[in-house]
């Protein structure tokens, strides 16, 4: 469905040329588009609107990690938009049809900037309005600017066009994914929604034992260990000293972590620094802004383009990693870093006046000192700071908080697993009701099967059922790993947050029927794990001819064999009694 560039150029920048050249790959299906910009002056840019139509023909949803909800065509005077910037999304779009191919992704050379892909029906024409609109936010003055466009149009499926823009990133933009220590493919416990911030040494020790047990293998202790304080703000950050009626010897808490086997991270909100703290006076003008509750300030977001400031956060992440012995750590609302009403327009002490620059200095500075320490440090970014830039720092690449949302832990760590590259996709902290059934439980840790699960519940306050269903289902996962997380993924029909969801590595075939119970099988396929992830009790697989004297299992989520079996001719449809969270298995 390639199109004919008709590029509309709008913006209110004076005297400015634009400038458009095309080329495209050796077999036509890839054309980049340069942009070279030229202002008459140094000026701050304000926004520029390049677009042009393509046909609307075989086009059924956008899929786009930035678009978190419904992901319908739309109109182009309510444009669908992925908005990206260096601390907060990616810079790719695309076009879906009903049955997965893709018929346009978009990608921009430039992941720092603050840019916006968009598209939208053009009613009067059936056509699509494609849309890059670059400065969407304010940045530095500059004389000239220059980004390349990648446009995709094979007619492949969707999945596959968004790894080849995540490696155009990787081997043409320079954005080089971090490297990812085995640990950070592992399961986790987390203390968040167990414990949010009543830090407790002894009962979390106890969760970790029983975490270590059932095949979690690190323990990231979050908001609480810096502050006596439990009301869930951000006023006592900042200075990020252990709260010693909490935790009186860390170093000797993380030795005992250490000594179950297990890993350690600890929590840091990077940009906050809390009125409480003794930090706020000392950088009290050196703040993007702040966050104010009936006309009081709780905290401050500072500027990372001081020095002092870089200088200051490094320093207390290399601390703890040294004298704790911490194994990583979690930075946390990166994404706060951005100019605000009242940002200081200039100040002679920055050493740059670009916040991105700030930002990406503030983590290179970090990331590089921590890994001098400890070249396996673990280091977690959450949702939406998860873009190609700030991947070269992060190995572990975190849902979003969605407490007890399957769904959306579910639709926003596959949109993580497509377009992050090699990155651990970590989900958000699972947690339920202890008074759920096993099975409905196990919908938290099924929906979350293709990315590595954090736990987030007392483990000695749930049923029996529960643990055993964690047992069982964490030794599937180590068992399974290489296939779950390195294998090639399918996720079908993106728009209703993924229907059914494979991989497969070696012949064998892991899949999840969330929404669609029906799995077709490839000849490829040699051994196949469906996991019935349904509200219902039954699953359907379409084998390919030659598949005979198979055997199959029926394991439920607690691990019980409920069926087993021959099948003598698998060729065409079978229907097998699959309960809900159970797992059909065919060799």
């Amino acid at each position: 469905m390639k199109a004919e560039f008709k590029w509309k150029i709008e913006h209110k920048n004076p005297a400015t040329d634009v400038r458009i050249s095309e080329r495209e790959n050796a077999d036509g299906n890839i054309t980049l588009c340069d942009i070279d910009i030229t202002f008459a002056e140094e000026i701050v840019p304000q926004p520029i609107s390049l677009r042009f139509p393509i046909d609307n023909i075989d086009t059924y949803s956008v899929w786009s990690p930035t678009i978190c909800s419904s992901r319908h065509m739309g109109p182009n005077w309510q444009k669908r938009t992925s908005s990206s910037r260096l601390a907060s999304g990616l810079p790719i779009h695309a076009l879906v049809s009903l049955g997965g191919q893709n018929r346009l992704t978009v990608a921009l050379s430039d992941a720092a900037t603050a840019t916006a892909l968009r598209s939208g029906i053009i009613e009067e024409t059936a056509q699509t309005e494609v849309e890059v609109l670059l400065f969407t936010q304010p940045q530095n003055a500059i004389k000239s600017y220059h980004v390349t466009v990648y446009f995709d149009w094979t007619d492949r499926r969707y999945e596959d066009s968004i790894r080849a823009a995540e490696k155009w990133w990787q081997s043409d933009c320079g954005y080089v994914c971090a490297p990812v220590p085995a640990h950070a493919k592992l399961p986790m416990y987390s203390t968040w929604y167990s414990f949010h911030q009543n830090t407790i040494p002894a009962e979390i020790l106890k969760q970790c034992r029983m975490a270590k047990e059932m095949g979690m293998e690190s323990v990231i202790v979050d908001d609480g260990w810096q502050t006596d304080d439990t009301s869930r703000g951000y006023s006592y950050c900042g200075d990020w000293e252990v709260a010693p009626k909490k935790i009186p010897d860390m170093k000797a808490f993380v030795d005992e972590v250490h000594a179950l086997g297990m890993k350690i991270m600890l929590w840091y909100s990077v940009p906050f620094v809390g009125v409480h703290s003794k930090a706020f006076e000392r950088f009290s003008d050196m703040f993007l802004g702040f966050n104010i509750v009936n006309g009081e300030k709780v905290f401050g977001v500072l500027d990372p383009r001081f020095p002092d400031v870089r200088a200051y956060l490094k320093g207390l992440y290399t601390a703890g990693v040294r004298d704790f012995g911490l194994d990583g750590l979690k930075l946390d609302f990166i994404d706060s870093f951005c100019l605000y009403p009242d940002t200081p327009e200039f100040d002679a002490r920055r050493d740059v006046q670009s916040l991105d620059e700030g930002v990406d200095l503030l983590l290179r500075e970090v990331t590089t000192a921590l890994r001098e320490i400890n070249p396996d440090i673990l280091i977690e970014f959450r949702q939406s700071y998860v873009g190609p830039t700030i991947r070269k720092y992060g190995n572990m690449l975190r849902v979003t908080d969605c407490p007890q949302d399957s769904l959306i832990n579910r639709r926003a760590s596959i949109d993580l697993r497509l377009s992050c590259g090699e990155s651990a996709v970590h989900s958000d902290m699972l947690m339920w009701n202890p008074k759920e059934s096993a099975e409905s439980a196990a919908a938290q840790i099924i929906a979350c099967m293709f990315c590595v699960p954090q736990i987030s519940v007392k483990l000695d306050e749930i049923p029996e059922s529960h643990r055993k269903m964690l047992r069982f289902y964490l030794k599937f996962r180590r068992e399974h790993r290489d296939i779950l997380l390195d294998g090639t993924l399918r996720a079908e029909n993106p728009e209703s947050y993924y229907s059914i969801v494979s991989s497969e590595k070696d012949g064998h075939l892991i899949a999840v029927a969330y929404m669609e119970k029906v799995l077709t099988l490839s000849p490829d396929t040699t051994r196949l794990s469906f996991i019935n992830g349904s509200g219902e009790d039954n699953l359907t697989v379409r084998f390919p001819v030659g598949w005979k004297n198979r055997r199959y299992t029926i394991h439920s989520c607690t691990g019980e064999l409920l069926k087993q079996g021959e099948i003598a001719d698998a060729c065409g449809v079978r229907e097998f009694a699959v309960p809900r969270a159970g797992i059909l298995s065919v060799l």
